[in-house]
């Protein structure tokens, strides 16, 4: 393989038992499901947003069991067909993405979800995509590297670039633990030392974590 080139890892995780994912899954094993995309929705109480899509014959019973889960904060529906459904789901704490973002990898969606498992598309270094997989090691994520090679896509692009301030901006957020798992400083803190407004930097990161996570082909 090309050290000099972007590589691309295919890996399967497991979602915890905590997470409505893994509670479809149990109740309803034939559904067929994917992740359109995730993002950051309030960054002070770690509450992520997600794309999710998902065919299944029986729709209303798996909406209103995703509803009532404890990890759920909120759901709307976007889009409804007999046997197919397009939601946002808002959830709280999302590790995965913190752990993406604090590495520098980029995320191919969708990502496909079966019996539980989420194989993802990762695309950056071969070093930053080590780091990530170690990263889940120490945090005890139940996770299976499937493959890894050169990546086909082209990383560097423009649509990919922080600019100078971002860059600062994610490096200190980085370097203080703001995506740490607890978390070492809040928003506000974070804020504070970089001489801006709470909403100010907030709007700020999740421009910079889109740039991060999400790979625009």
């Amino acid at each position: 393989m090309d050290s000099s080139k972007p590589s691309l890892a295919r890996v399967k995780i497991k979602f915890p038992e905590q997470i409505w994912i893994s509670e479809v899954f149990k109740n309803y094993p034939d559904i067929k499901m994917e992740i359109l995309h995730f993002l950051p929705y309030d960054l002070e109480k770690s509450i992520g947003n997600s794309a999710i899509e998902i065919m299944h014959y029986k729709i209303d019973s798996i909406i209103e069991d995703i509803k009532i889960h404890p990890s759920v904060i909120e759901l709307g529906v976007l889009e409804r067909e007999e046997n197919r459904v397009k939601f946002n789901v808002k959830t709280k704490d999302p590790y995965l993405l913190y752990a993406i973002i604090k590495c520098g990898v980029l995320v191919d969606f969708p990502i496909r979800v079966e019996d539980g498992f989420a194989f993802w598309r990762l695309i950056s270094s071969r070093e930053r995509i080590d780091q990530l997989l170690t990263l889940f090691e120490q945090k005890n994520i139940n996770f299976e590297l499937l493959r890894i090679g050169n990546s086909p896509y082209n990383i560097k692009d423009d649509k990919n670039k922080l600019t100078l301030d971002e860059l600062n901006i994610l490096d200190k957020a980085i370097s203080l633990g703001f995506f740490e798992i607890p978390r070492k400083i809040s928003l506000e803190e974070l804020a504070n030392q970089m001489g801006k407004s709470k909403s100010a930097l907030s709007v700020m990161l999740r421009k910079i974590i889109k740039k991060k996570v999400l790979l625009e082909k």
